[in-house]
């Protein structure tokens, strides 16, 4: 009785350690911080961070930040200054390739860890190397969001910026470029041109379903068999 009683003492406190451990190595400092910061630092975790495609993916804090989100703190009500500073020195240290806000090259960097193709593409575009020389072009993070991660509506993000988005929905924004301009150039003339014109819809669209050509073909055939009977009576009446 009492080497079952042992065992299951030694089995219990197993599992309280693992859950401990587990529980520590998966707390999230910056989380734990943030949450007692001032309000817009707590929504870019709870309203924002979240509910974001980058918590869904595991994409934590130090992914892009960098530093070291997995030191053990404990409840930051009882920290002192003097705790909690040495705290946030540890977590968001250098030499753990903390690197804050990313912006420049740095951005491209962070980002491009996960979205390679996107990156190379935007950065070799007009407005990736505007970004780039610091001359008003966007950020990944300004059509993106930082933290709430979303696929841009095209063309009502871009609304942001341009005043004209006729045709916005027709290119690939991630690749702008000298021909892309010429080609958005193009299709606003055919655009203005058809608007003043006024565009007749098509008697048959180009692409017709299997319903569609059965109904066609079946309207084609009655219309032939009429015509025929018509003439049948005709010929009929005369003789």
């Amino acid at each position: 009785m009492k080497k079952n009683t042992i065992r299951s003492l030694i089995l219990i406190a197993t599992v309280i350690f693992l859950y401990s451990a587990h529980a520590q190595a998966s707390t999230n400092a910056c989380l734990v911080c943030h949450k007692t910061l001032p309000q817009d630092k707590i929504d870019c975790v709870t309203d924002c961070w979240l509910r974001s495609l980058h918590k869904q993916n595991d994409v934590t804090c130090d992914s892009c930040h960098g530093g070291d989100a997995h030191i053990a703190i404990k409840n930051m009500a009882q920290l002192s200054p003097q705790e909690f500073a040495k705290a946030k020195a540890l977590a968001m240290s250098p030499a753990q390739g903390f690197i804050g806000i990313p912006k420049g090259m740095t951005m491209f960097d962070v980002c491009g860890k996960c979205h390679s193709d996107s990156v190379n593409r935007y950065k070799n575009s007009i407005m990736g190397k505007a970004y780039l020389d610091d001359k008003g072009g966007p950020s990944c993070t300004d059509c993106h969001s930082p933290h709430y991660v979303i696929i841009p509506d095209v063309p009502k993000t871009c609304k942001k910026c341009h005043k004209d988005t006729t045709g916005f929905d027709q290119i690939d924004p991630m690749a702008v470029n000298e021909a892309t301009v010429n080609d958005l150039s193009k299709l606003r003339i055919k655009l203005a041109e058809e608007k003043v014109k006024g565009k007749e819809p098509p008697l048959f669209p180009k692409e017709l379903g299997s319903f569609q050509i059965g109904f066609v073909a079946f309207g084609a055939v009655l219309a032939l068999f009429i015509i025929a009977y018509i003439i049948y009576l005709f010929i009929e009446k005369r003789s």
